[in-house]
């Protein structure tokens, strides 16, 4: 059987061009499918940048944008005039030149912008707002207490044979007595 009778029963016909249109939009299909978390929360972009801009200030680690998304879309939930304190803080930063946290956190007045300060730096570490009971988390995995100890935490788990290891039988459940 040759290519033109195996063929000859499916009439496809597809030029080189039409296969090369498909690839490029199956490649920009999976490219805005990677971008989509970060477009799915209605943030400002301004208020967003500025956001990550004093989260770098305050926590010396890689920060993950889908995670800073989602703690600035439950702080604004909480504190609506969070663009104009994450504004303030900047400013007290850039006025000394900072680029750790240490060289501006002294500098930050006592009250609601040291408050957010520590919320936002609380926030990176344990993936939630607050030490309350009921609290919404924003990440498990991407939070830095976990993310730091990932190579030496084993995650609480059911399964003996290792963590997140579900496939180990049940072991067998011995004869009831007889009384």
């Amino acid at each position: 059987m040759n290519r033109k009778d195996a063929l000859s029963g499916l009439n496809v016909t597809l030029s080189r061009r039409q296969v090369l249109f498909a690839g490029l939009v199956m490649a920009a299909g999976t490219a805005l499918t990677s971008a989509l978390p970060a477009f799915a929360l209605p943030v400002s972009n301004g208020s967003f940048a500025n956001f990550m801009a004093l989260s770098r200030l305050l926590v010396n680690h890689q920060l993950d944008e889908g995670v800073g998304l989602r703690m600035m879309a439950q702080l604004e939930q909480e504190q609506p005039a969070l663009a104009s304190a994450v504004s303030q803080i900047l400013a007290i930063a850039t006025a000394h030149n900072a680029t750790t946290v240490e060289e501006f956190f002294p500098a930050i007045p006592e009250g609601k912008l040291k408050a957010l300060a520590h919320t936002i730096i609380f926030g990176w570490y344990t993936g939630c707002l607050s030490p309350k009971r009921g609290v919404k988390a924003f990440a498990f995995e991407q939070a830095l207490t976990y993310h730091t100890t990932l190579d030496v935490i084993t995650i609480p788990s059911y399964g003996i044979s290792g963590p997140n290891n579900w496939s180990r039988p049940n072991a067998p459940v011995a004869a009831m007595p007889r009384f």
